[in-house]
């Protein structure tokens, strides 16, 4: 993973790039094909942002060794927006003011939904490789997402756990603070109910919270297999510290936000046997797979869905532009890689092989991974079958 002074480093020459274009009368477009990438590069959240932004200059970097994009080399230009809806919108601002060609938008959803609009306004296309709730391309000509969505991958989920795992009796733990927790938890909620598991208890949490024996006290002395947490891993972490603290038993299971990497350096041993979906796993059995796990690793970078998504959405872009003939970033350039994303499909990346719908969404399939310990002492996961 990139370090945060390089982190700095980058989004501080990408400020000074951005007003050396405004001067000059030449412009970028000149020399450069422009990228534009926003995410959480700071704060609770910034292992979402900084393995985005990982996953992109991978591909920047393999196709410029390779020439470029149709003679131009490419340059990115990435903003910290922190996570927060307003810090994304103002980071859209400065992308859009910036002229790029393209985004690699938020991650999150939440994030994404407060700043797609401005791309759309100004015809510039932009591609969530993170952004999995509902409804976050629609009435958005220029908005796409190569994530997984929710509306997929819960119920894929929630049939695995009771058909393969048996599993009958569930807790839900929503957080109130998170549109997209809330949302996700519906989804959860209302296919459980669809396939007559039991409910039999729920809990609400706040924020991004650092105790929550209160919040968790409805769970306490029920019988429950599994505790869904439709959030991030930060709050995933401090709920499993807990039920361990107060003996609630019952695995936790959540979306692609309870990842491993991000979740096993915080609880350690009380994270195996954590379960979730994702639109990546780094452990499945394919070449692909297996040789973007050995490129992340050569650069410091951890494999996940993350950085494999961004690394797919980047290339999946660039592919775009060779076939339209993208050599700056005019709004007709910007509408020609619109409607040549619309055309996407089968593009075999290395999270899987994925179209486009005529609303920007990602067809592709689920992975779940459990986390599990290895032999030598490491966090891992194992994939479903």
């Amino acid at each position: 993973m990139f370090s945060l002074k390089y982190l700095i480093v980058l989004v501080l020459s990408s400020l000074l790039f951005i007003v050396s274009c405004s001067s000059n009368k030449k412009s970028s477009d000149d020399e450069f094909i422009l990228i534009g990438m926003q995410g959480p590069l700071t704060g609770s959240i910034e292992f979402y942002g900084t393995q985005t932004l990982g996953g992109v200059e991978l591909a920047v970097s393999e196709v410029n060794r390779a020439g470029g994009i149709n003679g131009k080399q490419v340059k990115v230009i990435a903003f910290d927006s922190k996570g927060e809806a307003k810090d994304s919108l103002i980071t859209a601002n400065s992308l859009i003011e910036a002229g790029v060609c393209a985004v690699i938008g938020e991650s999150t959803s939440g994030a994404f939904l407060s700043s797609r609009s401005a791309f759309n306004r100004h015809g510039i296309p932009v591609v969530s490789p993170g952004a999995t709730a509902e409804g976050v391309t629609e009435g958005a000509d220029y908005v796409f997402r190569t994530t997984l969505q929710d509306s997929i991958g819960a119920p894929f989920l929630v049939d695995y756990l009771i058909d393969k795992k048996g599993h009958r009796n569930y807790a839900i733990i929503i957080n109130t603070a998170d549109s997209y927790s809330v949302s996700l938890g519906d989804l959860f909620r209302k296919h459980l109910k669809k396939r007559n598991a039991n409910i039999v208890a729920e809990g609400r949490i706040f924020g991004e919270p650092t105790d929550v024996s209160v919040e968790l006290k409805p769970l306490r002395g029920k019988n429950i297999d599994v505790v869904i947490y439709s959030g991030f891993h930060p709050e995933g972490a401090v709920i499993i510290k807990e039920m361990d603290r107060q003996g609630i038993k019952g695995i936790l299971v959540g979306a692609d936000g309870l990842q491993q990497a991000g979740l096993s350096p915080l609880v350690g041993d009380l994270g195996i046997g954590t379960i979730y979906y994702a639109g990546f796993s780094p452990n499945a059995d394919n070449d692909v797979v297996r040789g973007f796990n050995k490129l992340a690793s050569e650069n410091s970078l951890i494999s996940d869905d993350l950085s494999a998504q961004a690394y797919d959405t980047t290339n999946i872009i660039f592919s775009v532009m060779k076939k339209v003939g993208t050599t700056n970033c005019s709004p007709e350039s910007r509408n020609k890689i619109r409607s040549g994303l619309l055309k996407v499909r089968n593009y075999q990346g290395v999270a899987g092989v994925l179209s486009f719908d005529n609303e920007g969404n990602a067809l592709k399939s689920p992975f779940i991974s459990e986390i599990i310990k290895t032999g030598t002492g490491e966090y891992s996961t194992t994939v479903a079958k």
